[in-house]
């Protein structure tokens, strides 16, 4: 057997796992040469971010593209990182809390690490600590919490004590929208403070564009200052009513147009029925107000439910303000006197430009575009823009404590799968233990959907239940693949219930939803040839057992419906019955002589036979039913394998990682007695213990008969 060959200096250690040669994370030597390491003796290509029984942040971080998954450029560069900001890099291998003194400080960014990292150590009130923990690292609430800046170039409402600056700060998140800062507040960017002042300026300019032709005599703002909020509700309404009057004048030319311009009746026999509370695109569509022939219309009455409100709008916030119509009717004339106001207005608005500050008065426009509060924002984010650096280091304490807690068990699941192989660990990708059946299941994988999942998985040869998983106080369910590699299938079937334990040590409730079906065990394919029959045998004299029964209650019935007929036929009836009864003593009997005389054949062939010849006889015949299932189970339990498992989950494994029969077992551990445990085997009490009694006593009888039947 050869050993993987690999160009370079570095001496590389291999051991044969699953199949394969992985490649061992000894040393600090082996991570620098780690990029030397041709990636086809890498276990795994890539591996997805979620669902994995690891630090999900640790894992973001390694994946520096975002998109999901870490691939190995990703990981060497997550080493590399991590070797080059360490003066100790044998921490790795302990893992655990960061030491200070292992954080590299020959260099600017170095001593900028050690100095957040004690500063973080202080703030949380442990300065004198030795090692700084993940969680210390990462509480963002004690690091960033008593400072207003947090160098992230946002700066959020409680940047300030000045309630006019957090104001505005409010309003510029209103019309442009937030960006979260560290601390998870919204707040706004030296861009998004650009972009609105300069809307503001352009915003102005255009009205300010509109009340100097307004001042040369056009109509610009009919209504002033609220001239926008009318407009809004003009156009609102404007068609509708153009539509109505539109139809009065056709009504008006010809008397036959007022009936089909109002709708046929039918149209309200046909939804008369339906739920008239909710809003309605039909009733929507009809006219504004019932036409009739002339030129006005009443703007209080009569109005179609659907444009009512709409309507009392338009008569608050615009006709009555501009002074036009008497009040409870509109006439053509002045309806188009309304238009003719807004008019100049629209051709103004046209030019309108599109800003996202349009929501704010104008007013305050031109009093936010006087003040000087732009130049005190500019000021916060340049304080903010100058502790960047400083809190860039923040973060890379975070990164590298996670890196020197996660790192190696990462590797140990990508380079190789060392903590899966190795029975005293557990892998990022198994999810708890499943007990089910007697048995408890190790290798139980988190899926997204166990449909899809499973296509792909039926190529790892094992015996995978899928099962699903809930809690009362948790809102949502999960799947999880477990994959039974001992004991036997007999009792694994869809709807089992049972307990699944988390890494955490949750409790879940699960149920068995899918299966995919292959052999667990040699033991189980030397059984499962008389299984089988006896099922079969079990099944046809069920099916028996059920047609006699049926034809027996038929003869009954026959019979007592024939006691009210005349003599004769009963006399008929009696013998046809009796014959009926005698014709299945008779079959039978031949039945019972054909089975006796096959009987009696098969004891005189054993008889011929010598002592040593008889047994051999018997296990050549197990053999023969048993051999051909033994060895399609061997064949495919020796293939079991992990990758297409781990594949289905959204992992790229680069090799077979065979899962043996040895570590099937270990994976999959039944049930057993303590051993200071005291048995009682006292059953002879109750019913059972009569029926196993009377078995005993039948199968001896038997064995006595049969031997004197074979050397008397």
């Amino acid at each position: 057997m050869n050993l993987p060959t690999l160009s370079g200096s570095h001496s590389w250690n291999f051991t044969r796992m699953g199949g394969i040669f992985q490649a061992q994370l000894n040393t600090v030597e082996d991570l620098k040469q780690l990029n030397e390491l041709d990636p086809k003796l890498w276990v795994a290509l890539s591996c997805p971010v979620n669902d994995l029984e690891i630090d999900q942040r640790t894992l973001s971080l390694i994946d520096f593209d975002a998109d999901g998954r870490v691939r190995i450029e990703e990981m060497l560069s997550a080493v590399n990182w991590t070797l080059a900001r360490l003066a100790k890099p044998e921490s790795l291998f302990k893992g655990g809390d960061l030491p200070l003194n292992a954080i590299q400080q020959d260099d600017e960014e170095g001593q900028k690490l050690f100095a957040s990292a004690q500063q973080i150590l202080t703030n949380m009130g442990t300065h004198e600590a030795t090692h700084i923990s993940v969680n210390q690292a990462a509480n963002t609430d004690k690091i960033y919490g008593q400072s207003r800046l947090n160098g992230d170039g946002v700066i959020a409402k409680d940047a300030t004590e000045d309630e006019a600056i957090q104001t505005l700060i409010q309003e510029i998140i209103d019309c442009l929208g937030a960006e979260n800062d560290r601390s998870g507040e919204p707040g706004i960017t030296r861009e998004k403070l650009d972009t609105f002042f300069s809307e503001l300026k352009i915003y102005e300019a255009w009205w300010t564009q509109g009340e100097i032709e307004s001042n040369k005599g056009k109509d610009i703002f009919p209504l002033g200052e609220t001239t926008p909020d009318a407009f809004k509700h003009f156009i609102a309404i404007e068609k509708k009513v153009d539509d109505y009057f539109a139809r009065c004048q056709l009504a008006e030319f010809d008397e036959r147009a007022q009936a089909p311009l109002n709708r046929d009746q039918s149209l309200y026999k046909d939804i008369a029925a339906e739920d008239f509370s909710k809003k309605r695109e039909d009733i929507e569509q009809l006219p504004l107000a019932k036409v009739t022939a002339g030129s006005s219309m009443s703007v209080v009455k009569g109005i179609n439910p659907e444009w009512k409100v709409r309507m009392q709008a338009l008569c608050e916030k615009v006709i009555r303000p501009l002074g036009i119509g008497s009040g409870d009717r509109l006439e053509i004339v002045e309806w188009k006197q309304v238009k003719a106001r807004f008019e100049a207005y629209r051709k103004w608005r046209q030019a309108k430009p599109e800003t996202g500050v349009e929501q704010l008065k104008v007013q305050r426009i031109r009093e936010l575009l006087a003040s000087g509060m732009r130049s005190q924002l500019d000021t916060l984010l340049a304080q903010d823009e100058a502790l960047a650096p400083q809190l860039k280091a923040v973060d890379g304490v975070e990164k590298l404590a996670r890196y020197h807690r996660d790192l190696m068990i990462v590797l140990n699941n990508f380079v190789n799968f060392s903590q899966f192989y190795d029975e005293s660990q557990s892998a990022i990708f198994q999810a708890g233990e499943l007990y089910l059946d007697g048995r408890e299941c190790s290798l139980c994988l988190r899926v997204r959907d166990p449909a899809k999942h499973a296509v792909l998985a039926g190529l790892s040869r094992g015996f995978v239940a899928y099962c699903e998983c809930r809690r009362k106080d948790a809102a949502e369910k999960f799947y999880i693949a477990a994959v039974f590699s001992a004991g036997d299938s007999a009792n694994l079937i869809v709807g089992r219930n049972g307990i699944f334990r988390d890494r955490k040590g949750l409790l879940w409730d699960t149920t068995i939803v899918r299966l995919i079906e292959n052999p667990i065990s040699i033991r189980e394919a030397f059984l499962m040839p008389y299984v089988r029959v006896g099922r079969f045998i079990g099944d046809k004299l069920e099916k028996w057992a059920v047609s006699r029964d049926k034809e027996m209650q038929k003869q009954m019935e026959t019979g007592v419906e024939s006691i009210a007929s005349e003599s004769n036929q009963t006399t008929d009836v009696k013998t046809s019955n009796v014959g009926g009864v005698a014709g299945m003593l008779a079959a039978g009997g031949i039945a019972l002589g054909a089975v006796g005389a096959g009987l009696a054949s098969l004891f005189n062939t054993m008889k011929a036979l010598t002592w040593w010849e008889l047994p051999l006889v018997i296990l050549g015949v197990i053999l023969m039913i048993s051999l051909p299932s033994m060895i399609i189970a061997w064949l495919k339990i020796r293939k079991r394998t992990l990758a297409p498992l781990l594949d289905a989950s959204g992992w790229a494994v680069n090799g077979r990682t065979l899962i043996s029969a040895k570590l099937g077992r270990a994976l999959t551990s039944r049930a057993t007695l303590p051993i200071a445990s005291h048995c009682n085997f006292d059953e002879r009490r109750g019913a059972r213990s009569a029926f196993w009694a009377a078995l005993g006593i039948t199968v001896i009888a038997c064995l006595v008969i049969t031997g004197y039947l074979l050397f008397a």
